[in-house]
Parts: C-alpha cells; sequence; structure tokens
C-alpha cells in the first residue's frame, strides 16, 4: 500500500508560519538533586527530580536521553517482615534475578542491593550500610510479607553498558511516585535538562495531521496523484494550504481560541473553497487557454525570446521545443528551429523538427499544429543568443478542460 504523501516540508511551513519554534512543548526539569555517587563505577551517578510531571522523552542540551522502560511487573515478593530500620539480608521467594548495585523498589520505598545471596537462601543485601534505603527522596518504610519487590534498573544492563557512550547516559521515569532519575557523571543542574516530544517529530505529526486533512475536504474529482507540478513539486496552493492548516492545528494545541489560528484556518478554508469549485488553477490541471501553449525558459542567455503564442493546439499534448541555431543576432538575423513529438518523442526531446533556421522577424510565425510564435526583445537592438532554448508545453483544444466545479446534471421531463 502507498504511503500518502506530506504536502509540505518543516521549511515550507516555518517560511508560513515563522513563530513555528515558539511552540516547541518541552518543558525543562529542574530540582535535580544528588542520590548515588559512584554507583556502578568511580564515574557513574545517579540524580532524581520529584513531581516533575509526566516524563516519555528527556533531553540534554537537545539530545535524546536513552529510556529505561519503567517495570510494572512483579519480581519476586518478600518472604519475611522487613522493617523500616533494618538492615542486612532481605527474605525473598527468588533472588535469582538480581545482581549488586541493581535498583529495587518495594512499595513506595527505592534500595540499592550491595550483595545478592542465593546459595544459602534468597535473600538480597539492600540495607548495608541504611543510606542505601530510602532512595531517590523514599522513605524506609516496614514491608509485610509478601510484598511486591520490582527490580526498577538493572545496573548491568542498564548502568554497565552504558559506560562510554555519550553523557548522559539513561533515566527511568517513575509515574507512581513521580520521580525522573537520571544516569549521569555530570550535574543535570549545569545543562539544559527537558521532558517532551522531539520537535522535529512533531512538527512532521502535524504536518502530516494536515495533509490527512485537507486530503478529506478536497473534492474527490481532484486526483490526490496529480497534485505535483511537473517539476515533482506540490502545487503552492497545496504546500500553503497545508501549512496553514498545520499552523492552526499547532497554536490550538496551547490557545484554543486563538485569533491567529482562525485567521489562518479561515485562508485555509478559503483556498480549499476555491480549488473545490475551480477558482484555484492548478498547474496539473487542463485550463480553456492550454491549447495555446505555455512558453518556459530552459535556456536564456540572450535579449531576444519568445513572448506570445497565437492558434490552438490541434494535437493531444506536446512539450515543443525552440531553439535559437547557429545564427544569433539581431531581430530579422537571428534563426529558430522548432521539434515535436514523433512515435517515440516529445518535442524536448527532438522528436520531428518542423521549423528549421526560420529568420526571426518579430511577427507572428510558424509553430506547429495550429500555432504561431512571436520573438521580441526588450529594445530595437536586443539579439538573440545560440543555443537559447525554450519548451512550449501544449494540449490539444479538444481536451477536457478539468474543473472540478463542472458537474453532471441529470435532466428529467416533467409532466404536467
Amino acid at each position: 500500500m502507498a504511503t500518502a504523501p506530506i504536502y509540505c516540508t518543516h521549511k515550507e511551513l516555518k517560511r508560513v508560519f515563522p513563530q513555528l519554534n515558539e511552540f516547541d512543548g518541552k518543558k525543562i526539569i529542574y530540582g535535580w538533586t544528588y542520590s548515588l555517587a559512584n554507583w556502578y563505577d568511580t564515574s557513574i551517578d545517579a540524580y532524581y527530580s520529584t513531581n516533575c510531571g509526566l516524563i516519555t522523552q528527556l533531553y540534554w542540551d537537545g539530545r535524546e536521553v536513552e529510556v529505561i522502560a519503567y517495570n510494572t511487573t512483579e519480581t519476586t515478593q518478600l518472604a519475611a517482615i522487613f522493617s523500616a530500620s533494618e538492615t542486612g539480608a532481605v527474605d525473598v521467594d527468588s533472588a535469582t534475578s538480581f545482581g549488586a548495585n541493581d535498583i529495587v523498589k518495594i512499595d513506595n520505598e527505592y534500595m540499592r542491593l550491595t550483595a545478592v545471596n542465593s546459595d544459602s537462601g534468597n535473600t538480597i543485601t539492600a540495607a548495608t550500610p541504611l543510606s542505601n534505603r530510602g532512595l531517590f527522596g523514599t522513605s524506609p518504610q516496614h514491608h509485610a510479607v509478601n510484598a511486591s519487590v520490582y527490580k526498577i534498573i538493572d545496573v548491568t544492563a542498564d548502568v554497565g553498558d552504558a559506560t562510554g557512550q555519550n553523557e548522559p547516559y539513561s533515566f527511568v521515569y517513575d509515574s507512581d511516585l513521580d520521580i525522573c532519575i537520571l544516569i549521569t557523571e555530570t550535574d543535570p543542574s549545569d545543562n539544559l535538562v527537558e521532558a517532551g516530544e522531539d520537535f522535529t517529530g512533531l512538527v512532521t505529526q502535524f504536518r502530516t495531521d494536515a495533509s490527512r486533512y485537507l486530503d478529506s475536504r478536497l473534492d474527490p474529482n481532484l486526483p490526490k496523484e496529480q497534485l505535483k507540478d511537473k517539476s515533482g513539486n506540490f502545487d503552492y496552493m497545496i504546500i500553503r494550504t497545508t501549512a496553514l492548516i498545520a499552523a492552526s492545528f499547532m497554536i490550538k494545541t496551547k490557545d484554543p481560541n486563538s485569533e491567529m489560528a482562525a485567521s489562518f484556518m479561515e485562508e485555509a478554508e478559503k483556498n480549499i473553497t476555491d480549488m473545490n469549485n475551480g477558482n484555484a488553477a492548478l498547474s496539473w490541471q487542463n485550463t480553456s487557454d492550454a491549447s495555446k501553449g505555455v512558453i518556459r525558459d530552459v535556456t536564456y542567455t540572450g535579449t531576444v525570446r519568445p513572448v506570445d503564442t497565437r492558434g490552438r493546439w490541434s494535437g493531444t499534448y506536446d512539450l515543443i521545443k525552440v531553439k535559437i541555431d547557429t545564427t544569433g543576432g539581431a531581430i530579422g538575423t537571428a534563426t529558430y528551429s522548432v521539434w515535436v513529438k514523433d512515435g517515440d518523442k516529445l518535442g524536448m526531446n527532438e522528436g520531428t523538427q518542423v521549423v528549421t533556421t526560420e529568420v526571426i522577424n518579430g511577427d507572428y510565425q510558424a509553430l506547429s499544429g495550429g500555432l504561431q510564435i512571436r520573438f521580441a526583445g526588450t529594445n530595437f537592438d536586443s539579439t538573440a543568443a545560440v543555443n537559447d532554448t525554450w519548451e512550449i508545453e501544449v494540449t490539444g483544444f479538444a481536451e477536457e478542460v478539468d474543473s472540478s466545479s463542472l458537474k453532471p446534471i441529470r435532466m428529467t421531463r416533467r409532466w404536467q
């Protein structure tokens, strides 16, 4: 299945909406507290911030920090009571999943394991010294038998494999206690630490949403795959309308009653109405004067060029090629040649030459297929440069004019 196109780029959206960067929704996280020093080795520490709000992604000076998934699945249970003042061994049903320096959570208390003993019974040592209890702003608590034990940070997998990576290493967010734990070597208070969604990804999503909204509002008679011009670019009407919709959507996330958002959407709605009613011509559409031809510069270095055509193209479609021959110069001296399509090539590919070294006289002269062409210069001594080339896009006068405003009407006889 083909992927639906996004009609405007990030840059094009910013040209329509220069204030785009003001809508970066990241929030700065403050209040970092030092909790664990020389944790996994002599360089890796842990900081925490409380009451920081939901964090799904953290950014350190604009760079994404690796996420440690918060474990909501019980790892094991306590096999005995563990009071708030106890130190030493903690009896659990199974200690096989734990290792020294792992961070566990029992009820609402965080602990650091200093040792694991599964040989003489399933025990984990979490309270030698007592400072390894009540970590990250929590307090030592009384824990009953069968209390759930959760392994929050596996020090080997989540910390040990981070050594040598870019700073900071990783973070985990506890949504139950609203605590963010950050593994780093550097005090986060000295850096810009933000939470939120990647802004580039966010803008891409708004551009996508706006494109799909535009798809739903455009007349189904407008073929979506033909919204591009001959160079493969989307028409500016499509680009601007999509950008206006995306900007409106973004503004409304901060201010639902914004007058600016309403103004953007009003212009977008007008553009949609114009396109649906056939009042805004898109480049792919066959207009009523397409048989007269559209002149485009391919190479133009002189001061004489085609300025007008007249007549009606009698064929179907072509890109006629017009070129100044080896005889350049002023009007009355310079010559031009013309190519149109044959069975294999369009005129721009030099299918069939139909005019050869015709002297330019400034009046309407032969082109092909019922059309004539007129050259002119900026002044009386203007000259045509050798190898200057133009394409003239033409569509036959008998071809259907594309306009979604032209719809069939069912006629019935009314009997008196």
